[in-house]
């Protein structure tokens, strides 16, 4: 009696936690505080239909499965209620096909009727078991296929499952075949069937504890990707104050070279000798202090500090290598964007440009880099271009890095592509012999 309760009752709860692992692919979940709660669903489940499996009355069982599987995903998961139904109902339709596969595929092998083979425990417990591993092993690699799905379209935590424990099933089943060959010699000794059915419980409760296991393991996963990602973000924050803080320097060094320009020319109006030389130097002097102030302020009025900073740096690279940066920026309100975000799609191509401008070797060629970012009706078009020499390499239609350690770059055109199709966006590279542009367009959304 003991035996067949833990190999009725374990195979339950394997099932519905199956179960319940599908549905987690396809709706949200409830109870997110309360842990404890789906395990209760699952168990209470479980137990229930253990009750009316030992009543033996195979449509009583499958009606019973047909209820408890959409109560359970009512009670744990939200979305529309007819595509829950539907779920429930083709999980325990999927349930019902994988319990026949194995008897048919032991009829077949062993030229036995199919109902004189429901006769005997030990196939009767056998046949569920290897019914349950096929449910697992579709279920696995429907969620591993999920995840991958996911992890294509970058969403903000993606958890790839390890394929490698669909293997457990697929040897059991293999050794659960070879158990059921093995009772059928041994005829009706009772030892050897005693020890069948200890066997098969061992399979089972090596299936319940690597696939539990690995669920858990995938939680563990989620929690350091959480805390990976909250880490780098405040990373990016921290290298955002720095920044700042470097960019309040320069500023106050410019107003102290401010002060003492303000006074050389003072010094020079009082001067009584020198004329229209004094006059031509003041107002070279002039032009410069302008030039500079100009340049120095030309981004305060950006009201994101990530967008400000990149385009303040930027400029201070291309000052370093006489880079002509010029902006048409006529809306800079980029709050329905994340933080790092905005990293993504302006410090990446910016970063590119500097890059492809500083390559050019010829002096009387064009070092420039253009950035327009404009507000058409619900959409912010963002052009950056830039003059070049490099060539341009392709492989599977993809724009290949030209810097020597190609692991750590090459990575910029792909992850800005890819936040822009978060966002519901365009994208867009386009180049010609000496000029590279990238486009966007991003639709405005209330943050």
């Amino acid at each position: 009696m003991m035996p067949n309760t833990i190999m009725s009752l374990g195979k339950c709860i394997l099932d519905f936690s199956l179960m319940f692992w599908l549905s987690a692919q396809f709706f949200n979940r409830k109870w997110e505080n309360r842990r404890w709660v789906p395990g209760a669903v699952i168990i209470v489940s479980s137990v229930i239909l253990y009750f009316i499996n030992s009543l033996c009355i195979p449509q009583l069982n499958t009606l019973a499965g047909l209820a408890l599987s959409p109560a359970m995903i009512f009670i744990l998961f939200n979305g529309h209620i007819w595509e829950r139904l539907l779920c429930s109902a083709a999980e325990v339709l999927l349930e019902l096909v994988c319990e026949f596969i194995p008897i048919s595929v032991y009829s077949l092998i062993d030229q036995t009727s199919m109902a004189s083979l429901t006769n005997e425990t030990i196939r009767n417990a056998g046949f569920n078991l290897i019914g349950t591993c096929l449910f697992a092993i579709i279920v696995l690699s429907i969620c591993h296929f999920v995840a991958l799905r996911g992890e294509k379209e970058n969403r903000d935590i993606t958890i790839t499952g390890n394929p490698a424990v669909m293997t457990v099933p697929l040897v059991s089943i293999g050794m659960i075949y070879y158990i059921l060959f093995h009772a059928s010699d041994a005829g009706t000794d009772q030892r050897a069937a005693l020890q069948s059915i200890f066997i098969l419980i061992g399979i089972l409760l090596m299936n319940l504890v690597v696939i539990l296991g690995e669920q858990n393991q995938r939680k563990h996963y989620q929690l350091q990707r959480e805390l990976d990602r909250v880490s780098r973000l405040e990373q990016l924050n921290q290298t955002v104050i720095e920044q700042q803080d470097q960019y309040i320097q320069e500023l106050k060094g410019l107003a102290h070279d401010y002060t003492k320009q303000l006074e050389g020319i003072k010094a020079l109006i009082h001067t009584e000798h020198g004329g229209a030389s004094i006059a031509h130097e003041v107002q070279t002097y002039t032009e410069d202090m302008l030039q500079h102030i100009s340049e120095s302020c030309r981004f305060a009025f950006i009201p994101s500090p990530a967008l400000r900073t990149i385009l303040s740096q930027t400029q201070l690279r291309c000052n370093a290598s006489q880079i002509t940066f010029n902006t048409d920026i006529q809306y800079a309100d980029f709050s329905f964007i994340s933080f790092p975000d905005i990293y993504t799609l302006f410090e990446n191509p910016l970063e590119n440009a500097v890059t492809a401008c500083k390559e050019i070797s010829d002096q009387e060629a064009p070092r420039s880099i253009h950035l327009s970012i404009v507000r058409k009706k619900n959409l912010v078009w963002v052009e950056i271009k830039n003059t070049k020499a490099n060539r341009i390499i392709l492989r599977n239609n993809e724009i290949q890095t030209t810097k020597e350690d190609s692991s750590r770059h090459g990575l910029g055109l792909k992850n800005m592509k890819r936040v822009v199709n978060r966002y519901g966006g365009y994208f867009n590279t386009e180049y010609t012999a000496d000029e590279f542009t990238v486009t966007m367009a991003l639709p405005v959304t209330e943050p």
